[in-house]
């Protein structure tokens, strides 16, 4: 029956028993639809939410295989810096034994020997700077002293009171010693300085003389031509000049003076190696 919203008459339907079966099983269905269509969205949005999982289960292993990617590197980096590590420590403990056989400590399982060999170790770097000090300054003075000969040849004349090779009576006193060498043979600097004298000087002829510090000058005479000039830098075995004939000379020689403290010196003094030759 219904009833109109604003008064009227009612109306009346009657159903036959045969609609009403017809009635409940169109119901049925629409209820059997409903749940299907239902159970299909259901099915639907659980497909949905697994995909979207699965997306964030492949975006998670993919940033993990990064990860173990970087991790190999490291590691390998790792074992190559643990190779060297090892090589330097292995290099390390020799060098250690053989300072401790130097010092006559024996490294021992114990390490009361490393111990010992530390203490010694700490006990020489705190003298190292005046070691090092004193090093450098023997160095500074072994560089400015005159210990070789400016040329390879003969002596044949040496140091201190001869006879006159002019003739004449009496003798006289050699202040250096005489190197028979060809002319225009290279003289060298036996000694690191500057140089005081370049040019021709009395019976020495064509001389060069060279202030080696400490009170030490070097001179040579007697040469053919000179190649350096007043206040410039030698080394040890720089070439000065080449040998001649020149001045008060018997014959091709360089004579090869040294004074210290201004007074004329034997040079065997300062030469201790390589007596016949430029060292």
């Amino acid at each position: 029956m219904v009833f109109p919203e604003r008064g009227g008459n009612a109306r009346e339907w009657r159903f036959q028993q045969r609609h009403r079966a017809w009635l409940s099983v169109a119901s049925a269905g629409a209820a059997f639809l409903v749940a299907a269509f239902v159970y299909v969205l259901i099915a639907a949005y659980q497909d949905v939410a697994a995909v979207n999982h699965l997306r964030k289960e492949l975006a998670v292993a993919s940033h993990v295989q990064a990860q173990n990617r970087t991790l190999r590197k490291q590691v390998a980096t790792d074992r190559l810096q643990n190779q060297k590590a090892l090589t330097e420590v292995q290099a390390m403990a020799n060098d250690m034994h053989h300072v401790a056989g130097v010092l006559g400590l024996t490294i021992s399982g114990s390490g009361q020997g490393l111990d010992n060999l530390f203490t010694r170790l700490q006990s020489m770097q705190k003298q190292l700077p005046k070691v090092l000090t004193a090093a450098e300054a023997r160095d500074q003075f072994l560089a400015h002293k005159p210990d070789m000969l400016p040329v390879s040849g003969p002596v044949v004349s040496g140091f201190g009171w001869r006879t006159n090779p002019f003739g004449g009576n009496g003798a006289e006193f050699h202040d250096g010693i005489d190197i028979a060498v060809p002319v225009g043979t290279p003289v060298h600097s036996p000694a690191d300085g500057v140089v005081t004298y370049a040019g021709w000087y009395d019976g020495y002829g064509l001389y060069v003389q060279i202030n080696n510090g400490y009170g030490i000058e070097s001179f040579f005479g007697h040469n053919s031509k000179v190649l350096v000039h007043v206040g410039e830098v030698v080394k040890r075995g720089q070439v000065v000049s080449l040998s001649g004939d020149t001045g008060m000379s018997t014959g091709p020689h360089v004579h090869f003076g040294i004074h210290y403290r201004g007074l004329p010196t034997n040079p065997w003094t300062f030469i201790h190696s390589n007596p016949q030759g430029v060292n």
